[in-house]
């Protein structure tokens, strides 16, 4: 009897063991074949630096376990076409949507160059060349001071600064996207320099506003400046090399030859008024 009672008791466990074996078998077994469910993926089909505008070649869907499929992964070509990459892309890395920005989405902000700082200039059309000035160009700010006393005046003038990046003109970024997006020439072929598409046409109003990137320092001395007298923008040619030359200020006597210094009147602002009202 007693052999009897063991013997059942032996095969209910072992019934309850199989079962739970077999259990955590096909539980295993479903999760194994959960993640290794291949996912379409893409990834980037060569090295691709940073502000880059992509297009279908630059990417290509592969099968990828799942388990191996990176957040955020895009699947669909359609979904990066156009899309600009805000960090470098390696060859056979995943594509995934926090490495991408759109321009409109992403705002000045994603323009701004690492360690610099957007800076607003109050302009016109007189101070501004012309109102010729767009986003992505480069320029000179000058500044005119006056460090005269009482009656006399001494009216100076001298470069701030040379050599500074444009951000926008107005509320107008478009240029510099496409200054600053470039395209990938075939694999093995040079890069070749290209001339940035125009961007849309901006007219300067009386008074409007000029965004550049500067360092911190800089936009210190600028807004000072801008507090202390007039500031005028001077385009740089896309042919310039980038640097910096030595000038000395300019001042009435060096400019005119007249010793004197004579109290400078500024242009009064006016009003046009037409009709009979």
């Amino acid at each position: 009897m007693k052999n009897v009672r063991g013997l059942v008791i032996s095969l209910v466990v072992a019934i309850v063991a199989t079962f739970a074996q077999c259990q955590y078998v096909a539980s295993r077994e479903a999760s194994l074949l959960y993640d290794s469910e291949p996912l379409t993926t893409l990834v980037a089909t060569r090295d691709i630096p940073p502000n880059i505008r992509l297009d279908e070649t630059m990417v290509q869907a592969v099968e990828v376990p799942r388990k191996w499929q990176q957040p955020k992964a895009l699947t669909k070509v359609d979904d990066v076409i156009g899309q600009i990459t805000s960090v470098p892309i390696f060859a056979g890395e995943q594509v995934v949507a926090t490495k991408l920005v759109t321009a409109d989405d992403a705002g000045l902000a994603f323009y701004i160059p690492k360690g610099t700082r957007a800076l607003a200039l109050a302009v016109d059309v007189f101070n501004a060349v012309g109102g010729h000035v767009k986003a992505g160009n480069h320029v000179d700010i000058l500044g005119s001071f006056d460090f005269g006393t009482g009656e006399k005046s001494d009216l100076r003038t001298v470069t701030i600064m040379q050599d500074i990046q444009v951000l926008s003109v107005v509320d107008d970024i478009g240029t510099i996207t496409a200054r600053q997006v470039r395209t990938l020439p075939p694999e093995g072929v040079d890069a070749i320099a290209e001339d940035a598409p125009p961007g849309p046409s901006e007219s300067l109003m009386s008074r409007a506003t000029i965004t550049v990137a500067v360092i911190p320092v800089e936009a210190q001395r600028l807004a000072m400046a801008q507090e202390l007298g007039n500031l005028t923008l001077v385009l740089r040619s896309l042919y310039e090399s980038e640097g910096t030359t030595e000038l000395v200020p300019a001042t009435v006597q060096s400019t005119l030859g007249i010793p004197e210094q004579v109290r400078y009147k500024p242009r009064p602002s006016y009003r046009l008024i037409e009709g009979g009202n």
